[in-house]
């Protein structure tokens, strides 16, 4: 089973004074029928022993692992010289040692899983394989040659593990799964922002290789192996919190892993974190009343600086979809105070549309989605309505010009915005500055 490789890889390794061996996901992909990664290539030289030539360019970027990116036009490859790494006990995730070697065995060893210790010898067509990896690989299981050695060293590779499992849809071995869940105490000591960018990945990862429900896998793996507290803690407590079967078919937290599943990409943090206050409010009060609000504050704590450091704007995105997706919940709101919702968030509409969709479907009922908030949008589109109230037939300009005094305009416009939402033939000049007169006689009237 040959590797199928650009030419610029087979030419740089004519080129090098060491041999170049394909290492990693490309060729645990390759042997599992999964889609093509990135290219990650070692051997036994640091980069600058290898001769490469000018015509490609080469930027050490980790000099203490001797990490090296070779690029060739489009061509970008991630070159390790074999190492062997000594951490620290705390599994911070980085060596506090490392020796280069030229034992490609030794390399293998400080390896995470044996799927991804398969090296292809690209000057001899042969594939070396240590740890028995390609076994693994044709039988779907994730393995960790030595599982405490691995996890203990570097807390990271928990997650990692997960993540992979489930992009993957390979098994995890039991006696790594036991050791992942033995070393989790190791994720204290990886920073936040690692820790989220493997949420992340885990949340999308059915796009990855498109295996499906990857993600739904992904987060109940995470469950499994008790990670959640070290990454979004207060989901921990939905486990214990049954919900009314008249609505629901699951207890909290089964039914946030299934709003996840039925989300689409973009929404899936909102989803993961839209009914994270329920067990709060059980416990406060003995109901869930309101748990909109303290999800989405949970939202901003858990996932801010004290938490998993999201940017602001993904935060304040995702906060206002939890705060908001039980709107309109009952379809009873009134039409008028319904477009004007819809205007203020114009942009924000089809995510929380999309978020009460799965919000539904995740109940496990057959509850109806009457889309009201989508079908108002088109509606607020077709007929014209302002949607700013810059959209507005006139301005302030115009205000001015009516004798208005400047402290008054903005509450004037946006008046004037909302009954032009509601029906949008009123957004003409005429009907405009009749309303604006009738409230300066009126004022004028009430000063009489």
């Amino acid at each position: 089973m040959k590797l199928n490789l650009p030419d610029s890889l087979l030419k740089l390794n004519e080129m090098s004074q060491y041999p170049l061996y394909v290492v990693g996901g490309f060729v645990r992909n390759h042997f599992a029928g999964l889609g093509a990664t990135d290219i990650d290539i070692a051997g036994p030289a640091v980069s600058d022993a290898l001769g490469i030539s000018r015509r490609y360019t080469a930027k050490v970027v980790n000099y203490k692992l001797g990490t090296t990116i070779i690029k060739f036009n489009d061509d970008t490859y991630e070159y390790t010289p074999f190492r062997i790494e000594k951490y620290a006990d705390d599994g911070s995730h980085t060596p506090i040692d490392v020796k280069f070697t030229t034992d490609i065995r030794a390399d293998a060893m400080r390896r995470d899983f044996t799927c991804n210790s398969v090296y292809y010898d690209i000057t001899h067509d042969e594939f070396i394989d240590p740890f028995h990896g390609i076994a693994d690989i044709e039988h779907k299981i994730l393995r960790a040659y030595n599982p405490d050695r691995v996890f203990g060293s570097d807390g990271l590779r928990i997650l990692r593990m997960v993540r992979i499992a489930a992009e993957t849809g390979f098994k995890i071995d039991g006696q790594t799964a036991l050791s992942a869940k033995n070393n989790a105490e190791k994720l204290r000591d990886i920073s936040a922002e690692r820790r989220r960018t493997e949420l992340e990945r885990i949340l999308v990862a059915d796009t990855k290789y498109g295996v499906a429900n990857a993600h739904y896998r992904g987060v109940k793996l995470l469950a499994q192996l008790g990670l959640w507290k070290y990454l979004i803690p207060q989901l921990e407590d939905g486990a214990q919190i049954e919900q009314n079967p008249k609505y629901h078919k699951y207890n909290v937290l089964e039914h946030i892993f299934r709003t996840v599943q039925a989300a689409p990409p973009e929404i899936r943090l909102a989803a993961l974190m839209h009914d994270v206050g329920k067990p709060y409010c059980m416990n406060k009060f003995g109901n869930m009343h309101g748990h909109e609000v303290v999800s989405a504050n949970i939202c901003k704590y858990s996932l801010g600086q004290y938490g998993l450091k999201f940017p602001g704007e993904t935060i304040e995105r995702t906060a206002w979809l939890c705060a908001n997706h039980m709107y309109d919940m009952d379809g009873k709101t009134k039409m008028g105070k319904l477009r004007v919702f819809v205007a203020k968030n114009f942009d924000m509409i089809d995510d929380l549309a999309k978020l009460i969709r799965a919000d539904k479907k995740a109940t496990g009922m057959d509850v109806e989605c009457d889309e009201r908030l989508s079908k108002v949008k088109q509606d607020l589109i077709d007929s014209g309505a302002p949607l700013k109230v810059t959209d507005l037939a006139v301005d302030g300009g115009t205000l001015i010009l009516e004798g208005i005094k400047p402290t008054e305009i903005g509450g004037i416009l946006n008046d004037l915005w909302v009954s032009c939402v509601i029906d949008p033939s009123l957004n003409n000049e005429k009907w405009l500055l009749g309303r604006i007169r009738s409230r300066a006689a009126v004022k004028e009237e009430q000063k009489d």
